[in-house]
């Protein structure tokens, strides 16, 4: 077999090969910055978000989209003050690949494929009901996110599923808790001005 035949045939075999999960060329919805920190995240109302960090650990930081803006807070505000609940999106910043792959298990997601798929993603956003009177929060939909901010449209999932706090992580707990008080702050400041303007 000369030179010429042998890298035809190794041609031939790379380009059978299953793809991996790549990135596809879609608009980026999270925003990356120093040390891929994510610093803006794209709404469902396609709008950008400052993102907040409200836990953070060696492997992993977990952020919130920004509840001090008017547009969050005129559809969660005086939900939050008068029932306790609100709806957040909430990121997962994975500093390790054994963080993904921690995640991806918790998640149901413990197949080899699942597992191996951590080597191509930094985030995960879920969309959480949260009902602070109650102590629950019930996720709405996650969907895993490329390393450079797009989102991988197979791992999309709307399978709604509560939970009271005491059955989530303690990364969960710690993170909801802080998002919470936040929440409440920026709500209350928002109702009032509402409710007495100058």
């Amino acid at each position: 077999m000369n030179l010429r035949t042998a890298l035809a045939s190794l041609v031939l075999v790379v380009s059978t090969l299953p793809a991996r999960a790549q990135q596809p060329p879609t608009q980026p919805v999270i925003e990356v910055g120093a040390l891929n920190a994510p610093t803006h995240f794209l709404t469902p109302d396609n709008q950008w978000s400052n993102l907040i960090r409200v836990h953070s650990t060696p492997d992993l930081d977990l952020y919130i989209e920004d509840p001090s803006t008017d547009t969050w807070l005129s559809r969660n505000a005086e939900n939050f003050v008068d029932r306790g609940q609100f709806t957040l999106h909430v990121i997962s910043n994975y500093k390790s690949r054994h963080a993904c792959r921690d995640d991806q298990i918790r998640n149901g997601f413990s197949s080899g494929p699942d597992i191996e798929a951590c080597n191509n993603y930094r985030y995960r956003i879920r969309q959480i009901a949260v009902d602070a009177s109650q102590n629950t929060a019930t996720l709405l939909s996650s969907a895993m996110v490329f390393n450079g901010g797009a989102i991988d449209p197979s791992t999309v999932r709307r399978d709604t599923r509560t939970q009271g706090f005491h059955a989530l992580d303690a990364d969960s707990q710690r993170a909801l808790s802080n998002a919470t008080r936040l929440v409440g702050q920026e709500s209350h400041r928002y109702v009032e001005r509402l409710r007495h303007p100058r």
